[in-house]
């Protein structure tokens, strides 16, 4: 066999084992944020919220009512918004170069612009890499019976 054709082959192997353990470790890291968004949703952290939301960021809830980055941050700031529980689970991630989109179930108690949000729903999030850093461009949730 000619040995230059197995060295590409084992090193097209080994590339795409290192880009599956890579794909895994950033899927991994983009659930993790969306735990610690969940927790700063909670915790009423809206310093938290505002650095890792993107200026254009839109979010849908599960009433239907749609918000900006804006609204959002003031929400939590005037005590208008108000959570208690954010349960995040079964969560996939996909990407697409740089976009990731993860998807799961949401368990939530709690206020969102004076209205009652509590329940359980699923989610889409859309997170965008700008400069290395991760940032939260959209997030759509529809209430589940």
């Amino acid at each position: 066999m000619n040995s230059r054709f197995v060295k590409v082959v084992v090193c097209l192997c080994v590339a795409g084992v290192f880009c599956g353990v890579v794909a895994a470790q950033d899927a991994e890291m983009i659930k993790k944020m969306e735990k610690e968004r969940a927790a700063a949703v909670v915790a009423g952290n809206w310093e938290k919220l505002a650095r890792e939301t993107a200026d254009d960021y839109t979010f849908i809830n599960q009433n239907g009512a749609m918000t900006n980055k804006t609204q959002m941050i003031e929400g939590f700031k005037s005590g208008l918004s108000k959570i208690t529980t954010d349960e995040v689970s079964d969560m996939t991630v996909r990407f697409y170069g740089d976009v990731a989109v993860i998807t799961g179930n949401l368990e939530i108690k709690g206020m969102l612009a004076g209205k009652d949000v509590s329940g359980k729903a699923r989610f889409t999030r859309v997170y965008v890499k700008k400069a290395g850093h991760w940032e939260a461009v959209a997030l759509q949730q529809t209430r589940v019976q």
